[in-house]
């Protein structure tokens, strides 16, 4: 069976802007001001909460900030979850392109690097979790992307073949 496996961050939606909302929640909750701006600071948003964290602690003259960014973490996760779809949205064209993808007898799922809960969440809220076959996230299995495994689990729960599949991403 013909299988489209599709990313979120970056490629079906922008979180960016929910994503550095969160990164700025931590911020302030330390003290200081938002250390990230949702216009200039896109890229480093989709490569996740981590690098946020980073960007911020190394705006702030941090030449250590590991055990910074490691309790700040789980925070993050927390901001992000309460407001995650206040800025989010998904691309233009993105339905019609799923739709015509089912229309065609694809499989569709997605495989991300975003925690499963969250991604779950997300696109319940967005109106477009009932497309995709299955979601495969960060923490579904021991390994994430770039490693193969997530992507080989995410073909075989919506019933692919993974000879006739394809991972679109932005990264």
């Amino acid at each position: 069976m013909k299988t489209v496996i599709f990313d979120l961050d970056g490629t079906l939606a922008d979180t960016s802007g929910d994503l550095i909302g969160a990164a700025n929640a931590c911020f302030r909750d330390l003290g200081h001001g938002n250390m990230l701006d949702r216009a200039t600071d896109q890229l480093t948003a989709f490569a996740g909460g981590r690098a946020m964290l980073r960007l911020g602690f190394d705006r702030l003259g941090d030449e250590n900030p590991d055990q910074a960014i490691e309790a700040q973490f789980p925070l993050l996760l927390q901001h992000y979850g309460e407001n995650i779809d206040q800025h989010t949205f998904l691309y233009d064209g993105v339905r019609d392109a799923v739709g015509q993808l089912l229309e065609a007898n694809y499989r569709i799922g997605i495989c991300t690097n975003k925690p499963e809960g969250l991604a779950e969440t997300l696109m319940q809220r967005l109106g477009f979790r009932q497309e995709f076959g299955a979601l495969v996230g960060a923490d579904t299995l021991k390994t994430r992307k770039p490693d193969a495994a997530p992507y080989l689990e995410t073909v075989a729960r919506v019933g692919g073949d993974v000879a006739r599949s394809v991972l679109i991403g932005d990264t």
